[in-house]
């Protein structure tokens, strides 16, 4: 969705920009089609074939050039490399014990050269974001010549790590990884050290230019032994569409989506609300707290895929389940008086960034990138992480307090409007890749454009 949202910021700017993606079939249409719906709107013409599925023959390797099979020894070869990335897999990674985090391996059974998914040699830039299970990192980065400048943005540690997306403390991957705490029989040379490695030899050489959302990342990113020696790091805040995401009248949003009134409602959302490291464990015991102070007045409203299990002294809960049209989450965000963020680790979640563009103010852990937008005092509270009791503290202060909720989600929207539109967005990646080339292929505007000033609807 993010690189969505980028592609076209730059679009708009006039950039020759080339959105290859890969999904599963279901969910093609919903690409294509949800770029057509945003551009009629802005009654922008759209080009079909600025959007190109990445697809790759998996049996390719097994075949020579004139598409007969391989001679016996590169035969042999080729399904040993496939054999070797199986039983990695199944030693390490089949069976993880639940509430793992997303895990993914530098090497897949087959190769994927971008000759396949894009003709690059009419691009001057490759832009990467999230490659994790569909990018083979030795075949893939061995097919762009090292000249050519490689983007590549940030969305979770995966990309400089052995094949976490969240290191959840670890250090491993200033050094190399191997012994890691989230696979099956940890040891010096498990599937971590060899995907560290593969992704190290695979960028050597490369001209690597590493975008992060906030410094948090960047900081890690810094730390990792797995860039070229040249690399550069920048930090580019994601972009977000503000015409999408708005403040709404409160009542308006409730009456709309059926919920109650005269009641504090507390949000909670993810993409997987299961996930243990978006800490709704420490969301439940908060809530109590929450609920003994204020028994017929406060109100959960939960949203996203997942099960939890709800213990039973939890305020009411309103489930909205999983929920991907921008208006009704719109609506959700606007309804309630709060998002709480209780991550233990995390970049920059859309979800806040959303809450806010909808002037809704934000309650989170002092976790990862989330105090860069999550401005205590200002744009919303932040509770020590995995704080229980200090996250109900800071719950229950806003609650109290109409007059600062309104205060917070105002700053909130001021911030994003300022920092966080997709045209500040792609204004900055613009810059970034005139630097890079050191030219101006496009022009570049003297700055941002600023979008008039929103305030919360009374």
């Amino acid at each position: 969705m993010a690189a969505q949202r980028l592609h076209r910021g730059l679009k708009r700017y006039g950039l020759n920009s080339q959105f290859v993606y890969h999904l599963e079939e279901e969910a093609d249409a919903s690409v294509e089609q949800e770029s057509v719906e945003q551009n009629s709107v802005e009654q922008e013409s759209v080009e079909q074939q600025d959007f190109q599925k990445l697809t790759f023959d998996k049996k390719a390797h097994l075949q020579g050039e004139d598409g007969k099979q391989l001679d016996w020894l590169a035969f042999r070869l080729a399904r040993f490399k496939e054999k070797r990335v199986h039983r990695l897999f199944r030693r390490h990674l089949a069976k993880r014990p639940e509430g793992f985090e997303t895990y993914a391996m530098a090497r897949l059974p087959y190769p994927t050269p971008i000759s396949q998914a894009t003709e690059w040699t009419d691009h001057d830039i490759v832009h990467l974001h999230w490659i994790s299970f569909f990018l083979d990192y030795p075949s893939f980065f061995q097919s762009i010549p090292d000249h050519v400048p490689i983007v590549w943005t940030l969305h979770d540690t995966n990309a400089f790590t052995g094949g976490c997306h969240f290191v959840s403390g670890c250090n491993s991957f200033q050094s190399g990884c191997g012994s890691c705490p989230q696979v099956r029989r940890p040891k010096a040379k498990d599937v971590s050290h060899h995907s560290f490695i593969a992704k190290q030899l695979a960028l050597q050489h490369k001209n690597v230019h590493v975008v992060s959302p906030s410094d948090w990342l960047s900081r890690l990113a810094m730390k990792s032994a797995v860039w070229p020696q040249h690399t550069q790091f920048e930090k580019i805040h994601y972009g977000l569409d503000l015409k999408k995401f708005q403040p709404i009248d409160r009542a308006t949003a409730r009456q709309s989506l059926g919920l109650p009134q005269n009641t504090t409602l507390i949000a909670f959302g993810a993409a997987d609300v299961s996930n243990q490291r978006k800490g709704f464990r420490f969301l439940a015991e908060a809530l109590k707290h929450v609920h003994r102070q204020f028994p017929e007045q406060v109100e959960c409203l939960i949203f996203g895929a997942g099960e939890l299990e709800l213990p039973a002294d939890l305020p009411s809960v309103h489930s909205m389940g999983f929920v991907e049209d921008s208006d009704r989450l719109n609506q959700i965000y606007a309804a309630a008086n709060m998002l709480v963020i209780p991550s233990l680790e995390d970049n920059q979640p859309q979800t806040g960034l959303e809450a806010m563009a909808s002037g809704t103010p934000v309650v989170a852990f002092a976790a990862g990138g989330i105090p860069e937008f999550v401005r205590h005092e200002q744009t919303g509270l932040l509770a020590q992480q995995a704080d229980s009791n200090d996250l109900a503290t800071q719950m229950i202060r806003l609650a109290k307090d109409p007059n600062l909720q309104r205060q917070m989600g105002d700053a909130a929207r001021a911030m994003m409007e300022m920092e966080f539109e997709t045209e500040t967005q792609a204004w900055h990646h613009l810059k970034l890749y005139r630097d890079i080339l050191k030219a101006k292929p496009v022009a570049t505007p003297e700055r941002p454009i600023q979008l008039p000033q929103r305030r919360r609807a009374a």
